[in-house]
């Protein structure tokens, strides 16, 4: 039985699928790049009169709005939510995101990854809720910041420790036996990792390499949100605000076509922003192995007594 303490195996997948990692082993031979560009229109004109009717400690923000939407594409769509490992699929367990936290805009700042949990039923409240906390307890220095502890305690032994450290880490990750504390430090076991360029005044996005390192397959880039001009046919002009995402992603995971399908559910929900305010109706799990090996047996018989009867 194939077992991971942090995900579940896939057992449905196509035949053709099951080759790809023996074709291309690493997220490297596998990383597809992504641009595009989201509406934010609507999206920014809910966020203004929710802060106008539900005033809070911290005012909801594009970022907050933006990992809602794909925290809620990621349970719509778990197919993004998978890793390939030891040459298997998996489905993971959890829904997490990962992005780093500078505490200051100076050069000098130090900055800090910061790995956060979510629910699958969130809503845009409890995930903003959350999202603050944890920037703020970066900010401050706070001790759940597990990464940076782990590091500064390792870097404290000689290199070949740390060589040695890192081997038996990779192992254990490899047949799905690490601890969650081990996965928690590294901060690489995320559903995705955000780069949000936007709050450094960059506005392109630029795609970033995925890592061999962990079990995270996708990593997105946002852009500064600019306002645009559009004409349309009868040169009458309207403004829209748009933000450029980059996309990296390991093509194993799904096909072109989920993704797309994927892209188009994000932007269908920061059109109509109010669907993240209810909580979503998660879809079922997938078959066991179990399950599709019994499927399997009950198929070929199926075969042999229509042959016999043939």
């Amino acid at each position: 039985m194939k077992r991971r303490n942090d995900a579940t195996y896939v057992a449905d997948l196509d035949p053709y699928k099951r080759i790809f990692p023996y074709i291309m082993k690493r997220r490297s031979d596998s990383v597809v790049y992504h641009q595009f560009s989201l509406d934010l229109t609507h999206g920014v004109k809910f966020i203004k009169e929710l802060n106008k009717t539900s005033p809070g400690d911290h005012p909801y923000r594009v970022f907050e709005l933006f990992l809602a939407a794909l925290l809620r594409t990621f349970v719509l769509r778990p197919h993004l939510n998978r890793f390939w490992m030891n040459c298997d699929c998996w489905q993971r367990n959890e829904l997490s995101l990962n992005f780093v936290v500078k505490e200051d805009y100076t050069d000098e700042a130090p900055e800090h990854s910061a790995i956060v949990y979510f629910k699958e039923n969130m809503t845009l409240p409890e995930i903003a809720e959350r999202i603050n906390k944890t920037i703020e307890n970066s900010r401050s220095g706070g001790t759940e910041n597990d990464t940076d502890a782990a590091i500064e305690f390792f870097l404290k032994f000689p290199k070949w420790i740390i060589r040695l450290v890192v081997l038996v880490a990779r192992i254990l990750d490899r047949y799905g036996i690490a601890p969650k504390a081990l996965r928690d430090a590294d901060g690489l076991h995320a559903t995705a990792f955000i780069a949000n360029l936007g709050s450094i005044n960059l506005a392109g996005s630029p795609h970033h390499h995925l890592y061999e390192w962990g079990t995270t397959s996708i990593f997105i880039t946002m852009g500064m949100m600019r306002r645009k001009r559009i004409i349309d046919e009868n040169e009458n002009y309207s403004y829209i605000d748009t933000m450029e995402i980059g996309v990296s992603l390991d093509e194993r995971i799904a096909d072109g076509f989920y993704f797309i399908k994927s892209i188009g559910v994000l932007q269908n929900l920061l059109k109509n922003p109010e669907q993240l305010m209810e909580r979503p109706v998660i879809p079922s799990p997938g078959p066991t192995l179990k399950e599709v090996r019994h499927s399997k047996k009950i198929a070929k018989r199926k075969r042999r007594k229509e042959r016999k009867s043939a």
